[in-house]
């Protein structure tokens, strides 16, 4: 299915997250994963990229949001109680559409009950443990769920940075990666400081390339020039900075301004 239909939308608050279908055949599983979220700007569709799949294919994030609103029976209203009232797809590609799209409702209620499942556990004074957290915010990360996330990283952040300020993260870096994904959240909310100091913090406990590059995007969005520069200088002490990283090096350091990146 993957092959066929690489991606689909659905729609939100902001106009449309545009998703992937991800299998692991080794586990005989597969996951949906948000990759991008496009919206109207000026009468103009816009991309925001999530994923090296939608940075390099805008277009096809686009036209995932166009099949959205022009695939009449994704607009059909029915009830579940009533096969009579189902849709009836009229091509091959709109039937196989439907079946992916009745695949991703019931992984979305799955994580409905487990986010439920989790926030009635912190409200009876319930904890999880480091890998559990990294797999709450992996649903949350994979759904785009922007408007549950404050919730759970007031919950579990302060865990979390005391853990790095400690320095004691488990083998798989559990912590590290639920830090790293906290910051993802944040910098998708449009909240860029609070972003660099998860990057930051989930650095600490261990440095790679990714993490660093996600800390020279965070401290850009928030106009932190020093921040920006720090995390460049360090990148570059341990790998090639990549063409997205160099651009914001350019616009950091080139006495014009120029665009904005």
């Amino acid at each position: 299915m993957p092959e066929q239909i690489p991606e689909f939308a659905v729609r939100t608050d902001r106009g449309a997250d545009v998703f992937r279908r991800v299998d692991t055949p080794s586990e005989r599983r597969h996951h949906y994963e948000c990759i991008a979220t496009v919206f109207e700007e000026g009468g103009a569709p816009q991309v925001i990229a999530y994923h090296q799949q939608a940075r390099q294919n805008p277009e096809r994030m686009i036209a995932a949001a166009t099949r959205l609103r022009e695939m009449t029976a994704l607009g059909h209203v029915f009830s579940l109680g009533d096969p009579r009232s189902y849709p009836v797809p009229d091509t091959p590609r709109a039937r196989l559409e439907l079946l992916l799209y009745l695949d991703f409702f019931r992984q979305w209620q799955i994580k409905e009950l487990e986010i439920a499942r989790i926030t009635n556990l912190i409200q009876s004074g319930g904890q999880l443990k480091p890998p559990d957290i990294s797999r709450l915010f992996r649903l949350l990360l994979d759904y785009n769920q922007l408007s549950h996330a404050p919730f759970f990283i007031e919950a579990f952040l302060p865990y979390l940075l005391h853990i790095s300020q400690q320095k004691k993260d488990d083998r798989w870096q559990n912590a590290a990666y639920s830090l790293r994904m906290v910051g993802d959240l944040q910098l998708r909310a449009g909240q860029a400081k609070s972003s660099l100091a998860s990057y930051e913090a989930s650095i600490a406990l261990g440095d790679n390339a990714f993490r660093r590059g996600l800390a020279v995007q965070a401290a850009y969005a928030a106009g932190d020039k020093g921040a920006a520069l720090h995390h460049i200088e360090n990148y570059e002490r341990q790998w090639r900075l990549p063409e997205p990283l160099a651009k914001i090096k350019t616009a950091i350091t080139s006495p014009d301004p120029g665009e904005p990146i």
